[in-house]
């Protein structure tokens, strides 16, 4: 997979990643705090799940802008003001860069991982075909959270470190909230593999903050200039 494109560099694509899992952790503090999270915020982080076999990071996250919140998260958590507003989702974030380093040392996870996701893709595409009968899936109707919350139990479940998500019991009961918090801590985990997989590191939060904020305070600039 190429690891840089016309619009961003390798450096930026490595905390753009970060950010997604920035914004997976957001998402899952506002659900498990409010019950609540905005749906197309959901679908973005989601929708990296099914992308397989890229041949580049833009495919990945062809859209950068649907990533913003995670910037400017990820941006504030960095500075000094921001460490305590963002202090659990920050925790969040720390704990999906652990399981993707535990999961990288369980091969017949990854491969199980990607057998159920590819199923998951080829059955959104044949929904998604013309002639098939089926109307294309509206974005907050395209992914069946349950089936990636149950993903997500069958495998890093089983890892030995777990992410213990705070929040509101009567929220974290039910169902629906339950099985999107799950399947962001996946799609959270992906984002994580592929942020390690363009040279990030944990240390890199804490030596390299400064740059990592800069960095993530110019690719915002820049996206809001392009739209």
């Amino acid at each position: 997979m190429q690891n840089t494109s016309a619009r961003f560099s390798q450096w930026e694509y490595r905390n753009i990643a970060l950010a997604v899992v920035a914004q997976c952790a957001q998402l899952v503090h506002s659900l498990a705090t409010t019950g609540r999270a905005d749906s197309r915020l959901v679908n973005a982080c989601i929708a990296p799940l099914l992308v397989l076999s890229p041949d580049s990071v833009d495919e990945v996250y062809p859209d950068v802008a649907l990533f913003s919140n995670g910037l400017q998260a990820l941006q504030h958590s960095l500075s000094n003001d921001g460490v305590k507003e963002f202090a659990e989702p920050i925790k969040y974030v720390l704990g999906m860069t652990v399981l993707q380093q535990q999961l990288m040392s369980v091969p017949a996870m990854q491969t199980l991982i990607r057998q159920r996701l590819q199923i998951r893709h080829s059955l959104l595409a044949e929904r998604q075909e013309p002639g098939s009968g089926e109307s294309p899936a509206e974005p907050q109707e395209e992914y069946d959270f349950a089936v990636l919350a149950a993903l997500y139990q069958d495998t890093i479940s089983r890892l030995t470190m777990r992410i213990h998500v705070k929040g509101v019991p009567e929220h974290l009961r039910k169902q629906d909230v339950a099985d999107k918090i799950r399947a962001l801590l996946l799609s959270g985990i992906r984002s994580a593999l592929l942020w390690h997989q363009l040279g990030g590191r944990r240390w890199h939060m804490f030596v390299y903050k400064r740059r990592i904020r800069d960095c993530v305070a110019d690719v915002r600039r820049r996206l809001i200039t392009v739209h």
